[in-house]
C-alpha cells in the first residue's frame, strides 16, 4: 500500500498505517528493552490491592486524597481523576490484566481490588505481566531505596547507580531526597572517609563496584533536589567546603561542591563507559530545562547524556541539544504517561532533527507491574501514531517505520547500554 499517494488529512490512511504499525510492535520476535522502571522488590506485591496500586501510581501524584473506602469517598476520587492521563494509561492496563470494560467505579472498585490480590497469590503474576504482557526482555532499574541493586532478579533487571547522594557530602548529616547518604554507603562497604581525596577515591570506588554487580548506568535525578546549572568549580573551592563545619555552609557553598562533584561524576561515566541518564523537565521546575546542561554537555564530549522525560515541557530543547551534540540521546521514557500528544509531537520532531536514528529510546519509569503494562500500552501508542503521521506524510514508507519502531523500544537501548 503506498501512503504517499492519500492526502494528508485523510484520517483513514493515518488509521491503516497506525494498525500496521502496530500489528508490526505485537509480533513474538519483538521484545522490549525497557530503559528505566522503579519497580518495587517482590515483597512489595504481598498485600497489594486497588488502592496500593493508585496510591504507588502517578495517579497519586495528581494530589487528590481518597477519603476513605465507602463508596462516596471512592465515587469522589474517580470523578476528580478520570481524565489524567496517568490514570487513562493505568485504566487500560488494569481492564486488559483483570478483565473488565468501561471504567473503573465505585461500584466494581471492590470485585477489581480481589483480582488484583488473587492475581497477586502467584508470586510468578508479576513477571508474567512483565514477560508476557508488557513484553519487556530486559529493563534498567532504579532502586533509589537501594542504588544499584536488582531487586534479587539479574534475569531481567539490569541496575542503574543513582548518584544523587554523593552532592550531599559536603555534611555528614545531608541526604538527598530519598534520604540516601554517601557516608552511610561508606560505611556499608568498610570504605574510611577521612578527606576530601579519600571522599573523591568514595565516590570512584562505588561507582566501579556498581558496574561490577552489574549497572550499565549511572542516574541523575538531581533536578528534585535542587536545579542542573553545574558551574565549573575548582577543586579547592570544593574541597574546602567538606572541611567546614556544617554551621558555617551557606547555601552557595553547597551548590559549588555539588557542582565539582556532579562534573567529577561525569569524568567517571566517561571512564567507566555508563551513560549518564539525567531527568530533565518537572521535578524542580524552575530549574530542570535541560537547556541548563549545555555547559555540562560541552565540556565532557565523553561522556554520553541521555535527557529522560523528554525534559518536557521543553521537548522542543531536547531535539535541539541531539541536534547538535553527538553525545546527547533522548529518551521517552515516562513521556507517553505525561501527555500522549506531547510525546507524539515530541517523537516526531526529534525523527527529524536528531543526528542519527540511534539516538532515540524508550523506558516506564513506574513502580508496579501494572502502571508499566500501562506506560507500554502508551509508548506503543504514541510511537505508532507518531510513526503513521510520517508514513502517510510520504516522510518514510511503512517498512522503515516499523524498523524504526523496533529501534525505539528495542535496539537503541541494547547499542547505548551495551546489553545485547
Amino acid at each position: 500500500m503506498d501512503y504517499r499517494d492519500r492526502d494528508y488529512k485523510d484520517y483513514n490512511a493515518v488509521y491503516d498505517a497506525f494498525s500496521e504499525i502496530s500489528a508490526g510492535l505485537e509480533t513474538e520476535a519483538m521484545r522490549i528493552t525497557d530503559t528505566h522502571e522503579h519497580l518495587r522488590p517482590d515483597d512489595f506485591y504481598q498485600d497489594i490491592d486497588l488502592e496500593k496500586v493508585l496510591k504507588n501510581s502517578y495517579v497519586d501524584w495528581c494530589g487528590v486524597e481518597l477519603k476513605g473506602s465507602d463508596r462516596a469517598a471512592r465515587a469522589q476520587f474517580l470523578e476528580k481523576v478520570r481524565v489524567n492521563s496517568y490514570f487513562r494509561w493505568l485504566l487500560r492496563s488494569l481492564q486488559q490484566l483483570y478483565g473488565f470494560e468501561g471504567e473503573l467505579t465505585a461500584d466494581n472498585w471492590d470485585e477489581i481490588s480481589a483480582r488484583i490480590r488473587a492475581a497477586h497469590a502467584d508470586p510468578g503474576w508479576k513477571f508474567k505481566v512483565l514477560t508476557e504482557k508488557c513484553r519487556i526482555g530486559r529493563a534498567i532499574l532504579d532502586a533509589y531505596w537501594d542504588p544499584g541493586n536488582d531487586n534479587g532478579h539479574p534475569e531481567i533487571f539490569s541496575p542503574t547507580f543513582r548518584i544523587n547522594m554523593f552532592l550531599f557530602g559536603y555534611s555528614r548529616k545531608a541526604v538527598d531526597h530519598n534520604g540516601n547518604s554517601p557516608f552511610r554507603l561508606a560505611e556499608r562497604y568498610g570504605f574510611g572517609i577521612s578527606d576530601f581525596e579519600s571522599y573523591l577515591a568514595f565516590i570512584d570506588f562505588a561507582i566501579r563496584k556498581a558496574r561490577e554487580g552489574g549497572a550499565v548506568a549511572l542516574k541523575s535525578a538531581l533536578a528534585y533536589d535542587r536545579g542542573l546549572h553545574f558551574d565549573y568549580v575548582a577543586r579547592d573551592r570544593a574541597a574546602k567546603v567538606f572541611e567546614m563545619d556544617d554551621t558555617s555552609i551557606s547555601p552557595c557553598d553547597e551548590k559549588a561542591f555539588g557542582d565539582y562533584i556532579f562534573h567529577f561524576i561525569c569524568e567517571k561515566a566517561a571512564e567507566y563507559g555508563l551513560p549518564l541518564q539525567c531527568h530533565t523537565g518537572l521535578g524542580k521546575i524552575w530549574g530542570s530545562n535541560p537547556m541548563n546542561l549545555v555547559p555540562v554537555i560541552e565540556r565532557h564530549p565523553e561522556t554520553r547524556f541521555v535527557l529522560f522525560h523528554g525534559g518536557y515541557p521543553w521537548f522542543h530543547e531536547c531535539g535541539g541539544l541531539a541536534h547538535n551534540y553527538k553525545n546527547v540521546y533522548l529518551d521517552l521514557v515516562w513521556l507517553p504517561l505525561i501527555s500522549p500528544s506531547a510525546a507524539r509531537m515530541a517523537l516526531s520532531e526529534w525523527l527529524e532533527v536528531a543526528q542519527t536514528i540511534d539516538r532515540i529510546s524508550w523506558g516506564g519509569d513506574t513502580w508496579t507491574v501494572e502502571e508499566c503494562f500501562g506506560a507500554v500500552i502508551a509508548a506503543k501508542h504514541v510511537i505508532a501514531q507518531a510513526l503513521a503521521d510520517k508514513v502517510v506524510d510520504g516522510y518514510f514508507d511503512l517498512e522503515i517505520a516499523i524498523d524504526v519502531a523496533k529501534r525505539i523500544l528495542r535496539v537503541n537501548a541494547e547499542e547505548l547500554y551495551r546489553l545485547a
